[in-house]
């Protein structure tokens, strides 16, 4: 695997989601890049946000620029033992167009950021880091602030084999190797073609997807249910799947975030996303 950037906003989101790339990172052996996209001068302080009434305690705020990632690799390591190298991104403004010659400097293969909320708490996601994806030719990892820090048991890609993206199966195959896990590719046919007959949908998963490589972490789902968001939610929720592979404004991510951003995340999805660019 290559190494992993994580965008820091310094949120409690942006947190959360460095808990998951801390031991993703620790998992995979490779190494943690942190981009603050705001300067740290920007954060209020623990005394604004209490006068504003927004803060408890000084335990809601990040006392000071890098404290708040060296106790949580602390507790990380405390915890599972890892330690993974975590390093941090300087001399560099956060803009989109910077982003791919970040990616290529430190040889990044994964980006990370928790998912946003708009004003009513909802989840959504900025067109602002799927920019970053495209440009940079990465796909980007959105941490909820509802998942749990484990690492990935079952991970379900979201696709009409028809259109399948072999280089998407491959990545995620070595994901799995690294962590265990196994991957399903959930065949849901776009809308206006014909259901794919059983037999022939398993012939061309095993013609196109399946190799000697990969058929110990790779399976295989005809799925029949053509409404997508009922059919995403028994591929999370009832097929206990805990991470979702989509990719960037294609039939089936259009068809549960919407068509435009910023991209509404259904209450019922409260699992990572890994959003591919097109």
């Amino acid at each position: 695997m290559k190494n992993f950037l994580l965008f820091n906003d310094f949120s409690p989101e942006a947190e959360h989601a460095a808990e998951l790339a801390l031991l993703l990172a620790g998992k995979t052996n490779s190494n943690l890049y942190v981009w603050n996209t705001i300067e740290h001068s920007a954060v209020p302080s623990v005394k604004e946000m209490a006068m504003a009434g927004a803060a408890e305690g000084p335990g809601e705020v990040k006392s000071d620029k890098n404290t708040w990632i060296e106790r949580l690799e602390s507790r990380l390591n405390w915890e599972t033992g890892l330690r993974p190298a975590v390093h941090f991104i300087t001399g560099v403004e956060y803009l989109t167009d910077n982003v791919l010659s970040v990616v290529k400097k430190f040889d990044v293969g994964l980006l990370i950021r928790g998912i946003a909320e708009d004003r009513e708490g909802k989840g959504c996601i900025e067109a602002n880091i799927l920019k970053s994806a495209t440009k940079s030719g990465c796909p980007v990892l959105l941490v909820p602030k509802e998942y749990a820090c484990k690492t990935f048991e079952k991970m379900a890609y979201a696709t009409d084999l028809r259109f399948c993206r072999y280089e998407v199966a491959s990545f995620l195959t070595q994901l799995a190797k690294k962590l265990n896990a196994g991957v399903l590719i959930a065949n849901i046919s776009e809308k206006g073609l014909p259901h794919m007959e059983e037999s022939y949908a398993h012939a061309v998963f095993g013609d196109a997807i399946l190799n000697s490589s990969n058929k110990d972490h790779i399976y295989f789902s005809n799925i029949k249910e053509r409404n997508i968001p009922k059919a995403l939610d028994i591929i999370v929720n009832e097929m206990h799947n805990d991470l979702l592979v989509l990719v960037n404004n294609k039939f089936h991510f259009n068809e549960l975030l919407g068509h435009d951003t910023p991209y509404a995340v259904p209450d019922n999805i409260r699992v990572p996303l890994l959003v591919f660019p097109s």
